[in-house]
């Protein structure tokens, strides 16, 4: 494959600066706007932060190493927590304003990762201004999901499981394994339903692929195992928490009755998330795991919290970025409206749920059966070993 012409990587330069600098003005306003009624949930970060580093005030269930057994209810990894101690001291008091604009900021750096990884595995779209386009349409619709996430409800723990398995696929382009695993890892270390993108694990060659699965397990292992050996009973007070299944849940839409979360739920989304992404490697579409693992969150949970929609619209644009064969943010636009704009104008929660259903389908049956352009392994190199790069280009 010829290189790009000369000055192009200049130019390039210069235009994902000038995009850059365009949407984080873009993400400025919608902060504003969001911080009207922002950091609606950084309440649970204050109070497990404070559980696990103070410990609980007299007469309370024990913090510390026991607080998964004591408080099921945060469900939020052990990192999440350290990193929220952090805002505090550097915020004062609660902190939620240090901790919103690092949240924003993070989102702009997923999408400079993004286009990072776009660059490295398709070449060729240095060359056109497509891969431009859609970074700045796609990463606009993004940015006000991504900005709803971190500024009007304050879930830190979702914006570091997304933005470290964003981390992790960049790592794996620049063909860092060990990086990669780690970044895996502390994804889950942050929100243990990052565990739907262990696929990833899948996308590297087979000469690599038990470096990078250790690297991610030991990482999990040591944000999580101190608390089960505290107290083995977490365990099944994790398992035990439930959550109201809300009449336009799509596992309403499903026929699953339950009033709460049903015993099965959890590891089904996880099941199913890795399950969907094993499939994606198969048919050579790993740039769709991110998507079919949220997708799998969706679709089998019982809320219908709208933060959850950032997710799908990073993998999402990821795939319009990897997958299509000419990259427009089709699938943005689409996950985008069905799941952020439909509830503004239909009342009925029969039909919503239906809707959070058939777009989950949708999107889901496209990526995986349309064709799409096939890419391969994620890493040619790794461990001291180089192997030459190679990019299908043909779809089926």
């Amino acid at each position: 494959m010829a290189g790009p012409p000369a000055g192009a990587g200049e130019e390039g330069g210069r235009s994902r600066r000038r995009r850059l600098a365009i949407l984080a003005v873009w993400s400025g306003v919608w902060a504003l706007y969001f911080s009207v009624t922002g950091g609606f949930s950084w309440h649970y970060f204050v109070q497990g932060s404070t559980l696990l580093f103070h410990g609980a005030q007299p007469g309370q269930p024990a913090g510390g190493l026991d607080l998964y057994a004591n408080y099921p209810q945060l469900q939020i990894g052990p990192v999440t927590f350290a990193l929220a101690e952090v805002l505090r001291q550097l915020g004062g008091g609660a902190g939620v304003h240090a901790a919103e604009a690092f949240m924003t900021v993070l989102g702009l750096l997923v999408l400079y990762c993004l286009e990072r990884i776009a660059e490295a595995m398709r070449p060729e779209l240095t060359r056109t201004r497509r891969l431009d386009r859609t970074m700045l349409f796609g990463g606009g619709i993004f940015m006000i999901g991504w900005t709803d996430l971190s500024v009007g409800i304050g879930h830190l723990d979702d914006v570091l499981a997304l933005t470290l398995v964003t981390l992790a696929v960049w790592a794996l382009t620049a063909n860092i394994p060990t990086l990669a695993g780690l970044c895996l890892g502390l994804s889950v270390d942050s929100k243990p339903w990052a565990l739907v993108f262990l696929a990833l694990i899948l996308t590297v060659p087979a000469f690599m692929r038990t470096h990078v699965a250790v690297w991610t397990g030991a990482t999990v292992l040591v944000a999580w195992l101190p608390f089960v050996i505290a107290d083995p009973h977490m365990l099944t007070a994790a398992s035990a928490f439930t959550i109201p299944n809300e009449p336009s849940s799509s596992l309403r839409a499903l026929g699953v009755a339950d009033a709460g979360t049903p015993k099965w739920d959890r590891m089904a989304q996880i099941g199913l998330g890795c399950f969907l992404g094993g499939i994606a490697v198969w048919r050579r579409r790993w740039p769709a795991i991110i998507l079919l693992g949220v997708g799998a969150r969706i679709v089998l949970d019982p809320g219908v919290y709208a933060y959850y929609t950032s997710g799908v619209l990073l993998g999402a644009l990821m795939w319009d970025t990897l997958g299509l064969r000419k990259p427009w943010p089709m699938w943005t636009i689409i996950t985008g409206s069905a799941l952020a704009i439909t509830p503004i104008f239909i009342a009925n929660s029969s039909m919503l749920g239906q809707i959070r259903l058939g777009v989950v389908v949708l999107f889901s049956v496209a990526v995986l059966v349309t064709p799409a352009y096939e890419i391969g392994p994620l890493a040619r190199r790794g461990l001291g070993r180089r192997r030459k790069v190679t990019t299908s280009r043909t779809g089926r």
